[in-house]
């Protein structure tokens, strides 16, 4: 399996003068297909999905889920060029240093 994150936002309606749109986070596998949702796998947890281990993610990534979101978290980083996504992507990345995740898990 080759973990990618596919970041996308969804309208989930608002006014015009403020929209409100959500990120999603989702893991696909590039190895299974290049189109999403055919290489769907599963979706990224926020902060507490990777704390408590009660996830998809852990499951499937156990040990590794840890080093593989920051990792995951980082490469999107530099690539996004929206805002929006790449605002998101910091919280969590920064969330995920902040609080030394990496110790807990």
């Amino acid at each position: 399996m080759k973990p990618s994150l596919y970041l996308f936002k969804r309208d989930m309606g608002g006014t015009i003068e403020n929209p409100k749109t959500e990120v999603h986070f989702v893991i696909v596998d590039s190895d299974k297909s290049r189109n999403y949702p055919l290489n769907f796998v599963c979706v990224l947890p926020q902060f507490q999905g990777l704390v408590n281990g009660h996830t998809t993610f852990r499951r499937i990534f156990g040990e590794d889920s840890v080093p593989l979101a920051k990792k995951l978290l980082s490469k999107a980083l530099t690539k996004e060029s929206d805002f929006e996504i790449k605002t998101e992507v910091g919280k969590r990345l920064k969330m995920l240093s902040t609080n030394n995740i990496g110790k807990l898990a």
